[in-house]
């Protein structure tokens, strides 16, 4: 098994960059078929081309822009932790996203994050039945309600451990 492993590492890592992110999403779709998780999106992460996904046209979620920067700082120095949930179109190309919205402005708008991702995005795909656009629009608010808020108390008590460490507002 490991030699077989081996075999297919090293036969893609000779591909230029669109055929290696190609060839690895084809072999997670592949073992997503047969994976024990295959009902569960997360399950299958795929790097898709930025121009591909785009956003819908009914997020009620707004990011101010020191939180927008914010998230800006936080995928440029942890990367992206959490993919942009989307909703693969009947064109089988291109993608709507379902949460996500910001973190998709990030991979776009961002030239070091994008040079970072070669112009990819990370996504993952809704299950099929989620196709009805109200369906969509209850997935988006369901994400965005789930975030939840921070309570100030806290919010507060991280910010003075923070500063006990010497760690500046910026």
């Amino acid at each position: 098994m490991n030699k077989l492993i081996e075999q297919i590492v090293k036969e893609i890592s000779d591909l230029n960059l669109n055929e290696k992110v190609d060839v690895i999403n084809k072999i997670k779709l592949a073992l997503h078929e047969i994976s024990p998780f295959k009902n569960e999106p997360v399950d299958c992460v795929l790097w898709v081309k930025n121009n591909t996904v785009h956003s819908n046209d009914y997020n009620p979620n707004s990011v101010a822009p020191p939180e927008m920067e914010l998230l800006r700082l936080s995928i440029a120095q942890d990367g992206y932790t959490q993919p942009i949930v989307s909703m693969l179109e009947d064109d089988n190309e291109t993608r709507e996203v379902i949460d996500g919205f910001h973190r998709n402005r990030v991979g776009k708008e961002c030239d070091d994050i994008q040079n970072r991702v070669y112009g990819f995005l990370p996504v993952v795909t809704i299950k099929e039945d989620r196709k009805n656009k109200s369906d969509r629009m209850a997935s988006t608010i369901k994400h965005n309600r789930a975030r939840g808020k921070h309570k100030i108390e806290s919010m507060s008590d991280i910010v003075l451990d923070l500063r006990k460490r010497n760690w500046s507002d910026s």
